[in-house]
Formats: C-alpha cells, sequence, structure tokens
C-alpha cells in the first residue's frame, strides 16, 4: 500500500501506517456473513487514520450501507461508546439497523437530507463516503458535510478511481472528485495566491499587517491524504504558520 500525504502544518506527527494484518483487518477475515464488501488494501487506511477514535464515543457516518455489514464492523472496531449512523436511498437498508447504529434513507445529493442527518446524529467524528461514487454525489457530500464535521475529524472517499471513468463523471461538471481534491491540496499552502506573503511569515503574529485572504480550507484542514482509490482529508484549525532563524 503506498500513498502521499500533504499536511497543512507540523503540530501533529503522524504514526506510520498500520499494517494490513492490524486488528480491524483481523476482524473483517473472520467476518463470514457475506456481507462486507471492501478492498482489502483500504484497511490499513482506515487503521491509520480512525485507530486514535476506538474507545471513545465517536460519531461516524457511512455514506451507502448496502448489505449492512460494514456498519456492524464499525461497531466492533471502536466500541460500545461509538455512535454509527449509515444512509443510503434504498428503503430496505432500515432493516440494517441494530443496537448503537441506526440507518437513515435519503439521498446524498441532497444537501437538506444531509444537513438533517447532521442535526439529528452528528456532528461526526467520521465520515466515510462509500455511497454511489460519482463525482456529483461525491462533491455534494463533501462540500455539504466537511464543514460540519468535528475539529480534529477524519472525512474519508472511497473507490476514487470512478473518476477516471467517463460514466461517473458529470459532463456538465466538467471536473472530477480527484480534479477537486488536488486543487484543494494545493491550497493547503498559505501562500499559494501571493508569493511575497511568505515574508508575513518572518515576523511575529503580532505584529503582522491585517487579515489574510486565505481559502478557509487553509484554516480548517490539517491534511488531505493520497492512496490507491482513497483520499483522506483530516479537519483541524491551522494557525497561520511562522517563520523563524535561531
Amino acid at each position: 500500500m503506498h500513498g502521499v500525504e500533504l499536511s497543512n502544518g507540523t503540530n501533529g506527527r503522524r504514526e506510520a501506517p498500520a499494517d494490513v494484518d492490524g486488528e480491524l483487518y483481523r476482524m473483517f477475515l473472520e467476518h463470514g456473513g457475506g456481507d462486507i464488501n471492501k478492498w482489502h488494501h483500504y484497511f490499513a487506511i482506515y487503521e491509520r487514520h480512525f485507530a486514535r477514535f476506538r474507545g471513545t464515543p465517536v460519531s461516524l457516518l457511512e455514506i451507502g450501507v448496502e448489505r449492512g455489514g460494514s456498519l456492524g464492523l464499525w461497531r466492533r472496531y471502536f466500541g460500545e461508546a461509538a455512535r454509527i449512523t449509515g444512509i443510503d436511498i434504498d428503503a430496505d437498508c432500515k432493516r440494517h439497523a441494530a443496537p448503537g447504529i441506526e440507518v437513515l434513507i435519503g439521498d446524498q445529493e441532497s444537501p437538506p437530507f444531509l444537513k438533517a442527518a447532521n442535526d439529528s446524529r452528528g456532528p461526526f467524528d467520521i465520515v466515510i463516503d462509500d455511497g454511489g461514487h460519482t463525482t456529483r454525489q461525491q462533491l455534494v457530500s463533501y462540500e455539504t458535510l466537511f464543514p460540519l464535521l468535528r475539529d480534529g475529524g477524519v472525512y474519508l472517499v472511497e473507490d476514487v478511481h470512478t473518476s477516471m471513468w467517463p460514466w461517473f463523471v458529470d459532463p456538465d461538471l466538467g471536473i472530477s472528485f480527484l480534479d477537486v481534491a488536488t486543487r484543494q491540496a494545493e491550497k493547503l499552502t498559505w501562500w499559494h495566491r501571493d508569493p511575497m506573503s511568505f515574508l508575513r511569515y518572518g515576523k511575529p503574529p503580532a505584529e503582522r499587517e491585517g487579515p489574510l485572504d486565505v481559502p478557509d480550507i487553509t484554516r480548517r484542514t490539517f491534511s488531505i491524504a493520497f492512496y490507491d482509490s482513497v483520499v483522506v482529508f483530516e479537519k483541524q484549525a491551522v494557525p497561520e504558520p511562522r517563520r523563524e532563524v535561531r
């Protein structure tokens, strides 16, 4: 498993990727119900970004319920304090609700529905988009839910290889989700618009003149990590950088 990670700060230290034989992966291999459909290499990505939430009252939303087995897997992995929510457009998926697991029926392309899900079950610490995988679905879900994600949370989009398949990319948009994620990664750099703003960061914050015009994502996203078919956004308030020679 390989990946590229772009970070927006140095105030956190990243652990090495989890081995593919981690505990979550073992839970998957031991599962015999035939109701979990996952790529094997995703589990190292999950463990790398999700392990710190284990044993906490984490609130997780998974878009796309299908067979329902992954909801139970998340419940077992994170523990009884976890609050698991699934959403799907298929009303039959309601049958996968269980203690600690709620299933909401609606369209991930509907911002009002997504906001209502956040109001009733959020704010979420983790959002996993394993829904319809079209560009429009992924973009609407990301643009609606990422701003509502709890600070310190993780937004993970699966199966972004569909960005390379024409029948998943809306021609009216003229852009894929991978295109959007790449452009967002460029905005992690505080001086991406004006190279001269680099001079600003050599001064203590109290001596800087006026506010700096940067996109909201610059101030609210710690990192964007790219893997085979997966993009992960980590949300965290990021202060202006400071450069100093000592």
